[in-house]
């Protein structure tokens, strides 16, 4: 004689495992229309000029640092947070009192670092040097830009080195530390 399964659907194993399936993609699915309701897009930047200004200035910026051969050496003490920029150039260039730098995080704006840079004393060669410090060292990879407002700009990544050595049109070497 066969056994017959008595028990009724709902306790059966194969409907809920079939249910289940499509519940699962549904709840994800809701997951990802609520993250992207509650977090805003923090990649895009906007402005009060509209970006093709924005972008504009930063253009004319770069290129600025390029024709003059505006380079720069950033020196990091890890421990302290102290930050040291050493900059060169090809041409004559009138320095500023203040350069600032930005630690842009790739993801999170609200872990960007805008830094200012004071000028301090001229390095050995008789360069110009400016200093600045960290408030929270960051760690991981970071967007990085030095500019002296709108006159030039070098930008170019950062994982933590000790050293890192900025050059026109975002060329640079972050080096072993």
């Amino acid at each position: 004689m066969t056994d017959l399964d008595t028990k009724p659907w709902y306790r059966q194993f194969w409907p809920w495992f079939i249910i289940a399936l499509p519940a699962s993609a549904v709840i994800a699915s809701l997951y990802t229309v609520s993250l992207a309701v509650r977090t805003t897009d923090s990649l895009v930047v906007s402005s009060e000029d509209g970006m093709d200004v924005v972008a504009s200035r930063h253009l004319a910026a770069e290129r600025f640092a390029t024709v003059h051969g505006v380079r720069a050496t950033l020196t990091f003490d890890l421990q302290s947070g102290a930050i040291r920029a050493a900059l060169t150039t090809d041409k004559a260039v009138e320095w500023p009192k203040t350069l600032q730098l930005l630690f842009s995080h790739p993801a999170f704006a609200h872990r960007d670092q805008h830094i200012t840079m004071t000028a301090a004393m001229p390095d050995s060669d008789g360069g110009p040097v400016w200093s600045g410090h960290f408030v929270d060292v960051p760690d991981g990879r970071w967007y990085v830009v030095l500019a002296d407002g709108d006159a030039w700009r070098l930008s170019g990544g950062w994982s933590g080195a000790s050293v890192l050595r900025l050059e026109p049109a975002g060329t640079t070497d972050d080096g072993p530390g």
